[in-house]
């Protein structure tokens, strides 16, 4: 039974397809590649663990280094 207090999708997006959101990541990441993780759920409205799942997904992203200190790389 859906909720219907919630006007989301599963996976936590509410406008906007999965290819706006891998979008969004990379142009973000294109802007300032020191942005965290953490800063970009922020500015997405969706987990930090959906952040690091969709990086994770993407060819041309890569996250370098650990935790706080890392960021991340646009492949060539």
């Amino acid at each position: 039974m859906p909720n219907l207090n919630y006007d989301g999708t599963q996976d936590g997006t509410q406008d906007g397809t999965q290819e706006d959101i891998y979008a969004l990541i990379l142009e973000m990441i294109k802007r300032n590649n020191k942005i965290s993780v953490k800063q970009m759920s922020e500015k997405l409205g969706i987990s930090i663990r959906t952040v690091r799942r969709k990086i994770k997904e993407m060819d041309n992203v890569e996250y370098i280094g650990h935790g706080y200190s890392g960021y991340g790389k646009i492949k060539k």
